[in-house]
């Protein structure tokens, strides 16, 4: 979680004292998930650059494959969810 604060302190050019811990954990719960091997991968959904960079960048540092963890925005997420839609009625 530090090196995810890092990170984000870094790219976004803010004190690390002000990145949101709810940003570091997002990032640490997708690692330990795949820690865990319950999942074979993660995806994260925000539109938070620097959280989305972080998490891109972080979790192979950990052995993980880069196409593990896939990071999407909200404008990502919507498309993807489109494609999957299928009407009732038509």
């Amino acid at each position: 979680m530090d090196q995810a604060r890092r990170f984000i302190a870094t790219t976004s050019d803010r004190s690390e004292d002000v990145v949101e811990k709810a940003d570091t954990e997002i990032i640490g719960t997708a690692l330990e998930t795949l820690i865990g091997e319950s999942v074979e991968k993660v995806v994260i959904a925000t539109n938070d650059i620097p959280l989305g960079e972080a998490a891109e960048s972080l979790i192979p540092q950990y052995g993980f494959d880069e196409n593990q963890v896939t990071w999407l925005t909200g404008g990502d997420l919507v498309a993807e969810l489109d494609e999957d839609y299928v009407p009732e009625f038509e």
